[in-house]
């Protein structure tokens, strides 16, 4: 004999998949109308710097895009993790992104050197952006005048001071492995940035360093200083078409120097998918992409499912480079 069903009993189903309905079709809506409000892009240096004009440029071209502002805030300190732990932990709706470099989206590699409140899992990526250009400079007057100049050089002098920016950059890993390919023997002088790398070599305290491209065109333009080689994988319109790019020699530009779009973990498909499809179009934008080389940044549009995969894999190669330099904890 069946147990009779109450009618309240019914009525409780039916109000609870009403209300489940409910919660699903407003989250669909939320993802589906976004964005609705101004969206906040967090930047994990200082103003002025070649990162935050270059996040500037993109907020500016995503605005017409998506047809909603975009507030770029500074949010400098900690060795990019303030920054990107502002980004870590705030509600995953797609209102507060980063413009991030691997430093602030994959933390847990440089533990050596400073401890993050988040990790790579507690952010989510959407594409990449755009790739910054390091450079290998000299003094104007100085003998060296080329790739293999500079090696000869170092070899006859060695102890020579390198500049590099500190030892979680793009421009240490490179110039390290350039030194133990050549079997170089060099003295890597750390600095807290361009603006000291460049006076340093100027004033003669260092023959070489590992500045930014963008930091010192106007001073090679000057014949100030000399380019020796530029870190890039690929040439660019922009770039000065008589001096070599490292791959020409067999180098590989390490992970870092790229600058990429990231949200909360959690942030919907939806609302990632809205903005990597908005970031494909802005960069085949002419006006956008002059304005990136403009700065001497390279636009480099990657896809989030290749980006994820990207991510990854410079993760491991980073983890493996600092543990071949005894640099893990």
């Amino acid at each position: 004999m069946r147990k009779a069903v109450s009618l309240g009993s019914i009525g409780f189903v039916l109000i609870s998949l009403a209300f489940v309905l409910t919660l699903f079709v407003g989250v669909y809506s939320a993802s589906a109308e976004y964005p609705e409000r101004t969206i906040t892009l967090v930047v994990p240096y200082p103003p002025g710097g070649v990162t935050d004009l270059g996040a500037r440029a993109f907020a500016e071209a995503m605005e017409k895009q998506l047809k909603k502002s975009i507030v770029v805030v500074n949010r400098a300190g900690g060795a990019t993790t303030i920054g990107g732990n502002a980004v870590a932990t705030a509600k995953p709706d797609g209102y507060t992104l980063g413009y991030f470099p691997p430093a602030a989206s994959i933390p847990e590699v440089y533990t050596y050197f400073y401890e993050a409140p988040y990790a790579s899992k507690d952010l989510r990526p959407i594409c990449r952006v755009a790739t910054a250009v390091g450079a290998i400079v000299v003094k104007g007057d100085s003998p060296i005048n080329g790739f293999k100049d500079l090696v000869q050089y170092v070899r006859k002098n060695p102890g020579t001071k390198w500049g590099l920016n500190t030892k979680t950059s793009p421009s240490y890993i490179i110039t390290k492995s350039i030194a133990k390919n050549e079997n170089l023997n060099i003295i890597d002088v750390a600095f807290d940035g361009d603006v000291k790398i460049v006076p340093a070599i100027l004033g003669g305290h260092i023959p070489v360093g590992s500045p930014t491209y963008p930091s010192v065109k106007s001073l090679v333009d000057a014949k100030q200083l000399k380019l020796v080689v530029l870190l890039v994988e690929k040439r660019a319109d922009f770039m000065p078409g008589n001096v070599p790019i490292v791959v020409e020699f067999g180098y590989k530009v390490p992970p870092g120097m790229a600058n990429s779009l990231f949200a909360p973990k959690g942030t919907p498909d939806e609302i990632v998918k809205r903005l990597n499809d908005a970031a494909a179009k802005v960069s085949q934008e002419p006006a956008f992409r002059s304005k990136l080389m403009e700065l001497g940044i390279l636009p480099s549009f990657e896809e989030t499912k290749s980006f994820e995969a990207s991510t990854e894999r410079e993760k491991k190669e980073l983890q493996v480079f600092f543990k071949e330099e005894g640099l893990v904890k």
